[in-house]
């Protein structure tokens, strides 16, 4: 007990003398390479002033940088925008302004952006999991490291004191401070980069970045089904040649260990009102290759999976294609819709292989949302939908499954599985209803409602049974050639799997299988800013579920609330 004194008293001496320290160094504002991460508010400021001027772009493919979002605010008329309008606006000019403490020269600045959380939780019932989970939960202290030159490139890294993610499961666990040496988050930074920009004209330009940060592509309220920000902690190289009109982005993305996923963007706006985007990937179970960087190439035209296997030609790979659009009919209104699909068997295979046993893997989100200025702020109101098949992300092997796995190296040694793309995973129907109001510096209050009907094996269930053999250090073992074969929940009629009517039973599955699970969760979220540097923020919610654990008629019901407080240090 004494040395988790001791250790605690030297980390917390050690993070305030930083932030402290800084205080009265120079200031320096953000430079226009800087990313605006994944899930950050500008987003939301910045789609609603679009919204009101019926304007739709690509700002539902993150992360941007500063200078990106400029080029975007350059067409919105300021003066044409309501009082709303106006307030969201002028924030975003004061967040491009803000000042990190910094060390500040001619040719390059160092700089700290501190700020301290203080969060507290509680719920009713242990069987009924957090709302306000590891993705929502903030770090008790916050100093995101930058360094820069001018406009010319940006590197930036975040450093915290926060507790690891094994702790966010626990039931006991009432606050975001770490309380022992095993509760600390020893995995920082949780992200890191380096981004560099040319701009070719005032609207157009090419970016580079390359770190470990979260990626969207789509803007959906319950996460993309395509990529979405709740795949974390993934290494990223990222190529964009945009201009309003018209975007490119080559990217690959290192999920583990000789696990990399390539990918082709193509964006294109048609009169500021409609969007459309066609992507293709390639993930791939071993070392990376520069043929998949190739940015004039389509994957499938190399049959990468007869590459890697001289016995069975049909491993090691995985192929996504996506599907993605937005219209804008009039003011503040927006339709979209995404899909993507990871496996599709054409009537041509179904008539002329009756022995194959290989099932679709196909999902989709239809969404709308209405935005309108009343009074300071802005009244919204949103609907979406999400249907994934049951093998969607799902391929012969987790090796080249569309996951990744992790495990911590302290406490729990919890073990992780994250989709590529919605958290919800595979075999879900959901729905989602929700309203808000939000004032600009000031507050906002959101109403949420979620439906999801889960099947068996929706969420990271797929992986429960194969949790000895594979996850988190434990990969790339040859687990696709092992006697554990039959136990990976994808169908495989040979030696060892499951036999060609196991197989052929498990193609056919459809959406929810065996037994669902109906959850149905209220909240509502309330956060009030008292100036610019301290916010507060409340979460009650309700959570009712049916059939618990895909149990007949087991019900199970909680209550749950969190509040949490920020005081932040940049000027």
């Amino acid at each position: 007990m004494n040395s988790n004194k001791v250790f605690f008293k030297k980390i917390y001496s050690i993070l305030f003398t930083l932030i402290f320290f800084g205080a009265g160094q120079f200031v320096f504002a953000r430079g226009g390479q800087e990313l605006v991460l994944s899930g950050s508010w500008v987003y939301d400021s910045l789609n609603y002033i679009c919204l009101e001027q019926k304007i739709v772009n690509f700002a539902d493919s993150t992360p941007l940088t500063i200078s990106q979002i400029k080029t975007l605010m350059n067409e919105v008329d300021y003066n044409s925008l309501s009082e709303a309008g106006r307030a969201h606006f002028d924030k975003l000019i004061q967040y491009f302004k803000e000042e990190a403490i910094t060390f500040n020269s001619d040719l390059v600045y160092f700089g700290l952006e501190p700020e301290v959380n203080l969060e507290a939780y509680y719920k009713s019932n242990d069987n009924v999991g957090w709302v306000y989970d590891r993705y929502q939960r903030n770090s008790l202290i916050e100093a995101p490291f930058v360094f820069g030159s001018g406009d010319l490139f940006t590197v930036k890294m975040d450093l915290a004191l926060r507790q690891n993610k094994g702790m966010a499961y626990h039931n006991d666990n009432y606050s975001n401070i770490p309380l022992a040496q095993d509760q600390v988050d020893i995995h920082f930074p949780k992200y890191g980069y380096l981004a560099t920009e040319k701009k070719i004209s005032d609207s157009s330009g090419i970016a580079f970045k390359f770190g470990i940060f979260d990626r969207n592509i789509g803007r959906t309220d319950t996460g993309s089904c395509i990529m979405s920000e709740y795949l974390t902690g993934c290494t990223n190289a990222q190529l964009e040649v945009y201009s309003p009109d018209f975007k490119y982005t080559l990217s690959a993305t290192q999920f583990n260990v000789d696990k990399y996923y390539y990918q082709h963007q193509l964006d294109f706006r048609l009169f500021k009102k409609f969007t459309f985007t066609i992507l293709e990937g390639l993930l791939v179970n071993a070392p990376m290759e520069l043929r998949y960087l190739n940015p004039l190439i389509i994957y499938h035209g190399y049959a990468p999976w007869r590459d890697y296997d001289t016995e069975d030609d049909e491993t090691h790979t995985g192929s996504l294609m996506g599907l993605k659009a937005q219209f804008v009919p009039f003011s503040g209104l927006r339709f979209y819709g995404l899909f993507a699909m990871t496996q599709f068997q054409t009537s041509f295979e179904l008539d002329n292989f009756p022995n194959d046993v290989t099932p679709n893997g196909m999902c989709g989100q239809l969404g709308t949302e209405y935005v309108r200025p009343f009074g300071g702020g802005y009244l919204r109101f949103a609907l979406e939908g999400y249907y994934a098949e049951p093998y969607m992300y799902i391929k012969e092997s987790p090796d080249w499954t569309f996951v990744r796995t992790y495990q911590e190296n302290i406490g729990d040694y919890e073990i992780f599985y994250e989709w590529i793309g919605s958290p919800f995973g595979p075999d879900t129907i959901s729905g989602e209803l929700s309203a808000g109001y939000n004032v600009p510096d000031k507050y906002s209050v959101d109403l949420i409602y979620l439906f999801m009907a889960r099947g068996e094996m929706s969420g990271t269930a797929v992986f429960d049974e194969i949790s000895d053999y594979w996850g988190g250090t434990n990969i790339n073992d040859g687990f696709y050639d092992s006697d554990d074969r039959g136990k990976w929940c994808y169908p495989d009629k040979g030696s060892n799997g499951q036999g060609f009517d196991e197989a052929k039973r498990r193609q056919g599955l459809v959406t929810p299988t065996g037994t669902p699970e109906y959850v149905n969760r209220i909240s509502a979220r309330v956060t009030y800013k008292f100036n610019q540097k301290l916010s507060v923020t409340g979460q009650p919610s309700f959570v009712f579920i049916f059939n618990t654990n895909h149990e007949e008629n087991k019900f199970n019901s909680g209550f749950e609330v969190a509040l949490a407080a920020k005081y932040r240090f940049i000027r």
